[in-house]
């Protein structure tokens, strides 16, 4: 896989990303810099249960999908609500506080091939999907900012360093700072359902 050159930024959040093939794994060493004047709070897992039904944060989360140009994108952010149905309630990552000046290391851990993944959307047998190459990969990492009209960060009890967070327009307040790769021999699992593609 060759790397893009540049890092990407919006106005002063800087996001540089490492990805590599780990065995039967791609591996997306990542970090986010806040170069602003203010905190900001990066998506950073997804809450859930173990196996004993207590309460967890899923750091290696993430919205995989493919876009309409071919290229597979990795988001640690939120997901595209389903196009096929209702749901009660948007699911927002829990985020981590990155304060002014501060950097934020990372890595996320997902499985060869990558397969479409949405919180929304339950896996599907394996026959069901269809193998398709890619054209390219984008990493993306979404945030809040702290400044944000009717911003509020509510510490989680079982995560004592992530946040459960909302804004006066939690979605359309939220930044998305993204990096592109040229992949080679890279592969994605296409669902065959309605999963929303957004590009």
């Amino acid at each position: 896989m060759s790397v893009s050159v540049h890092p990407s930024r919006t106005h002063d959040v800087t996001l540089e990303c490492e990805p590599t093939r780990v065995g039967t794994k791609l591996v997306f060493s990542y970090r986010v810099i806040n170069h602003g004047n203010a905190d900001i709070y990066v998506m950073d897992a997804l809450a859930g249960v173990d196996a004993a039904r207590r309460a967890v944060a899923n750091r290696d989360s993430a919205v995989v999908s493919l876009m309409r140009n071919g290229h597979a994108h990795v988001l640690k952010g939120i997901a595209a609500l389903p196009t096929d149905r209702s749901v009660t309630m948007r699911i927002v990552p829990l985020a981590v506080r990155l304060p002014a000046g501060g950097v934020l290391a990372r890595s996320l851990t997902i499985p060869l091939p990558l397969a479409e993944t949405s919180p929304y959307f339950p896996d599907l047998p394996l026959r069901q999907y269809e193998l398709i190459e890619t054209q390219g990969l984008y990493f993306s990492v979404e945030f809040l900012r702290s400044t944000a009209a009717g911003f509020s960060a509510t510490a989680v009890d079982f995560a004592p360093d992530l946040y459960r967070v909302s804004a006066q327009n939690t979605v359309g307040m939220t930044e998305r700072i993204t990096q592109a790769f040229a992949s080679q021999r890279l592969s994605i699992m296409k669902r065959p359902d309605e999963f929303p593609r957004p590009d």
